[in-house]
């Protein structure tokens, strides 16, 4: 059974590589894509760097663990940068500083997971406390460097789980000037679970079938760029299992300088995590 090729898994997002700069995170998110994945020797920036322009992808995405917890990340961004890449960054916000913007001069653009509009209730699921006047000041410094920045945010039962969570979610993006949000479900996740085809009532094209129809769609809400992102019968039990899936294995560059088809695991290879964090 193929997928729809605007799926991560159906062959959309060619031109993308991702690299696990680092295991070490200061978060807690009870769904993170880590949990449970192999742990391997760490290279060296220069050759993990080699690796990722070697590859020949355009767009090359930072991921972790936490990225920013990597002591040598802005030689990666740099040197990445110096070879035509166009360098992206996903981070849970701890490390976002006036100060440490300094490093991110040639980041083409950032992910930010911020999982409620309460910063509270952010630090509850993440275990990251963030100071919202912190972070307009740091994503002002941003946008002078013309850094794309998207807020990513989990849709969580109890949290961001109705339309009317997500519309007080898109004004607080709007209040810190961001260019765009990304709503996501959660995958593997059974309790926590929100369907956004269900609390949107299909709009945008979200649906129950994301693995034949797209699980990818991008809209403007109340004058704000909103992707959202679903997960078919692959990666929730909420949705029919998919039989025989004819899926595209996504590349990830892992810490110790390889090249690796998908997210690893200890014991397994669970390829449909590929791509799921941008």
């Amino acid at each position: 059974m193929k997928p729809c090729s605007n799926n991560f898994c159906g062959g959309n997002f060619k031109d993308w590589l991702e690299v696990y700069l680092t295991s070490e995170c200061n978060g807690c998110c009870p769904w993170c894509v880590d949990v449970g994945g192999i742990r391997v020797k760490d290279s060296t920036a220069e050759k993990i760097t080699r690796e990722a322009i070697f590859y020949g992808a355009k767009n090359i995405i930072l991921l972790g663990g936490e990225p920013t917890l990597y002591p040598e990340l802005k030689y990666v961004i740099d040197e990445l940068n110096s070879f035509n890449r166009n360098v992206y960054l996903t981070t849970n916000g701890s490390l976002l500083t006036p100060e440490f913007i300094k490093n991110l001069e040639n980041l083409t653009g950032i992910n930010i997971s911020i999982h409620h509009y309460d910063l509270r209730k952010n630090q509850e699921i993440t275990g990251i406390d963030l100071d919202f006047n912190n972070l307009k000041e740091s994503i002002s410094l941003l946008k002078n460097n013309k850094t794309i920045i998207r807020l990513n945010c989990n849709c969580i039962a109890g949290y961001i789980d109705s339309k009317q969570e997500t519309l007080s979610y898109i004004d607080f993006a709007k209040e810190l000037c961001v260019d765009a949000i990304r709503f996501a479900e959660l995958k593997g996740d059974k309790k926590s679970f929100v369907n956004l085809a269900t609390i949107f009532e299909n709009e945008f094209g979200l649906n129950n079938d994301p693995y034949s129809l797209g699980c990818n769609f991008i809209t403007k809400i109340n004058g704000m760029t909103v992707y959202f992102r679903q997960m078919c019968g692959l990666q929730t039990e909420h949705r029919t299992a998919i039989t025989e899936p004819e899926q595209i294995i996504k590349k990830v560059l892992y810490n110790d300088a390889i090249v690796r088809e998908g997210w690893q695991y200890d014991g397994a290879i669970n390829s449909i995590n590929s791509g799921c964090c941008y």
